[in-house]
């Protein structure tokens, strides 16, 4: 496992992504040149996501839609019915006895709708008994020959494909409107292609080792959707997901989060015994559209000061009264009314002050300097350097102590 090398671009505005608020989102950003898996496990439970090869935080006090950390035990989730029912029917396309264009048909249940194959029978006679089961009834419709359509799952290593960016191509102009000039190959590498983290094996059967990864879903060998996913020590992240909208009537989106949910489940069980949560990416109580994470469950939330977890049912009510609220220390009445009148400067939620960070505090950051990795303090140029010094403290305190002491700091890019 080599060291994680890291470029800090510090705190910027943008646009948001979410309300379309111009300069309201804020985040502090890094541009990560290599990042091993530990360290990236490290970063997101401090509330960090990657986009390619740039990592970044948002200032969840300041921005305009404050994004959550959210994760799943995957070990405890229990498919709800509308979950089992969208599977089954799913599955019941892939073998020819749903018809999406039946507009007046029934979907069926989750065991009855299945009752109408012979082919199926047996199973469910066996799934009546036993009750559902994710992982058996998700690879149920993988490579049936004797089936209307075949389905081929492929989990492979990140990689571009020409295939792959024609699809990305048509998701994002189809379905997030982008302009057909905007959605290049060289767009489609920096966002879902490269990545830097460091491919490390594990020595457990069955399992991938841990990078970044592409799930790959063929229906009779054209590709409709690309999962991209990192696995890390102790979950599989979700980055992105992109499908033919040809095929949005089968709720790809939905169907494949409880793929990766049963893929968790299969590391698991393979002796990965600290990787068991799933995380989906950031949730936004404000937008509609990002709120469906909420629906799997048992969720939690990230602490954005403490940095600790919270059961999502009780993160929801708290956020349904406050724009922005820490789960350990929700404000009372009296202290929001104070917080409109009185404003005082205070450090982005879960970073610490830079001003307060001290020369000493720094001695323990490793950069990479002429070729070299040293301590700062114990290069002359650097640490007589100001400009130097204070880019360092603002690092020290967006990352803390740990991790500012085992990264390395690119001091040119």
């Amino acid at each position: 496992m080599g060291y994680s090398l890291v470029y800090s671009h510090g705190s910027y505005e943008s646009s948001c992504g979410y309300c379309n608020s111009t300069f309201s989102a804020k985040r502090f950003g890094m541009k990560a040149t290599s990042l091993n898996c530990e360290d990236y496990q490290d970063l997101i439970d401090r509330g960090w996501r990657r986009s390619g090869d740039y990592i970044y935080k948002p200032h969840m006090r300041e921005s305009c839609c404050p994004q959550y950390t959210i994760r799943l035990d995957a070990n405890k989730f229990r498919a709800s019915k509308s979950q089992r029912k969208m599977i089954n029917r799913f599955n019941r396309y892939i073998e020819g006895t749903y018809d999406p264009t039946n507009k007046d048909g029934d979907d069926g249940d989750d065991e009855s709708s299945k009752s109408n194959s012979q082919q199926n029978n047996s199973k469910n006679k066996i799934k009546a008994k036993s009750g559902f089961d994710l992982n058996e009834t998700i690879h149920e419709a993988e490579d049936q020959q004797d089936w209307k359509h075949r389905l081929r799952i492929v989990f492979e290593r990140s990689s571009f494909s020409k295939e792959k960016y024609e699809l990305y191509y048509k998701y994002q102009t189809k379905i997030h409107n982008d302009e057909p000039y905007e959605v290049t190959e060289g767009g489609f590498k920096r966002f879902l292609v490269n990545s830097p983290l460091q491919f490390e094996t594990t020595d457990k059967p069955n399992t991938p080792g841990y990078g970044s990864f592409h799930q790959c879903y063929y229906l009779d060998d054209k590709l409709i959707a690309v999962a991209v996913l990192d696995v890390l020590p102790k979950c599989v992240s979700s980055v992105y997901f992109l499908y033919d909208p040809e095929y949005g009537f089968l709720q790809i989106g939905k169907y494949s989060a409880l793929r990766e949910i049963a893929m968790t489940q299969e590391f698991y069980n393979s002796g990965l015994k600290d990787l068991h949560w799933y995380y989906m990416g950031y949730y936004i109580h404000t937008c509609q559209k990002m709120k469906y994470k909420g629906q799997y469950k048992p969720s939690d939330l990230l602490d954005p000061e403490t940095y600790e977890w919270y059961p999502f049912d009780q993160c929801a009510a708290l956020l349904d009264k406050h724009k922005y609220v820490s789960f350990a220390n929700p404000p009372t009445d009296s202290e929001e009314s104070d917080s409109d009148s009185d404003y005082t400067y205070e450090p982005p939620p879960g970073m610490l002050d830079p001003e307060k960070i001290t020369e000493n505090d720094i001695k323990i950051v490793k950069v990479y300097y002429n070729g070299i990795i040293r301590h700062f303090y114990d290069i002359p140029f650097l640490k007589n350097n100001e400009n130097i010094k204070n880019t360092l403290k603002e690092y020290f305190a967006a990352v803390g102590k740990e991790l500012a002491e085992r990264m390395v700091f690119n001091c040119w890019r």
